[in-house]
């Protein structure tokens, strides 16, 4: 086993200048990595901006011996995604990494979601994402190496009352993670995502009050940050030669998350009716054998070499 290193690599964190974000660039900037630490300096709440957040921490870096820059564009919009890409370009000569990292907050209950919430959290998180790596798809097609890291959340993976958009959102991330994967592989393009858990600005919103309770603080206090940028370091390096691969870590624990299908009931005459899917239903829903397909394709030529 080597070090993993970042040395010749460049590498675009967004929402990168505080929490999670920032210790991923640290942990890149620390391996050697070039970083453009991307943050347009929105609350958690997505309103207000603030370019300092993300000049202090690239400014950090550099005194500290690393390699990074500033940009504070707002990666939801096209044209700021792709400041932010040719920043890293124009800066160091290439883009090696992309961590899809910004996004943010808010929780309601279901029935009184505002609309314009729920918009802002797509924007935010999936619609930054997207600008973000259809800019430097290109890029690591011709240089036929790429990482990109999706930052997804188990609330959109398994959900968390209150937060429907976030987790719409987060769940979204997923599906452009799998789709970067395809589109990727023939390039050297590896698409991953983590399910991470962290006590940032975010998770203090969400506990409100009781982020200052001493069991808050407490729980909060085993929820570190450390625990997380090093396997968002492992799914961005060299060494990572997996992809279309989600782990979820936190706590000092990282695990692989496995979405699949039953092997399921097919009727032998290809017609059915919902007193079928009924009668069935132990059959349909059995989950010993589950098939983990990498892609929609693997799922069809199952049900064709089964039928």
């Amino acid at each position: 086993m080597s070090d993993i290193s970042f040395e010749g690599r460049a590498a675009l964190v967004t929402g990168g200048a505080r929490g999670l974000g920032a210790a991923y660039c640290r942990e890149l900037a620390g391996r050697g990595a070039a970083v453009v630490v991307h943050d347009n300096g929105a609350d958690t709440s997505g309103r207000g901006r603030d370019p300092v957040p993300a000049h202090e921490l690239a400014d950090s870096i550099v005194a500290e011996g690393g390699r990074a820059v500033a940009c504070a564009s707002d990666a939801s919009t096209e044209s700021g995604a792709r400041e932010a890409v040719e920043l890293a370009v124009h800066e160091f000569g290439r883009l090696d990494v992309i961590v899809a990292n910004a996004g943010i907050i808010h929780d309601d209950p279901l029935e009184s979601w505002p609309a314009e919430r729920f918009d802002a959290l797509l924007r935010h998180h999936v619609l930054a994402a997207f600008h973000v790596v259809r800019a430097g798809f290109p890029i690591m097609k011709r240089n036929r190496y790429g990482r990109i890291v999706f930052v997804s959340s188990a609330a959109g993976v398994f959900g968390q009352p209150g937060l429907t958009g976030y987790a719409t959102a987060k769940a979204g991330m997923l599906g452009l993670m799998n789709v970067a994967a395809l589109e990727g592989a023939e390039f050297g393009i590896n698409a991953n995502a983590i399910m991470p858990m962290a006590v940032t600005r975010m998770a203090a919103a969400l506990m409100r009050d009781a982020a200052e309770t001493v069991d808050g603080r407490a729980f909060l206090d085993t929820l570190r940050v450390d625990q997380v940028a090093p396997v968002v370091a492992y799914l961005a390096s060299d060494a990572c030669t997996r992809t279309h691969t989600v782990l979820s870590a936190f706590k000092g624990r990282v695990a692989a998350l496995q979405i699949g299908v039953t092997r399921g009931w097919t009727s032998p005459s290809g017609a059915l009716s919902a007193e079928d899917v009924e009668s069935h239903l132990a059959e349909i829903t059995d989950t010993a054998g589950i098939l983990v397909p990498e892609s929609i394709f693997d799922e069809m030529a199952f049900d064709v070499a089964h039928s």
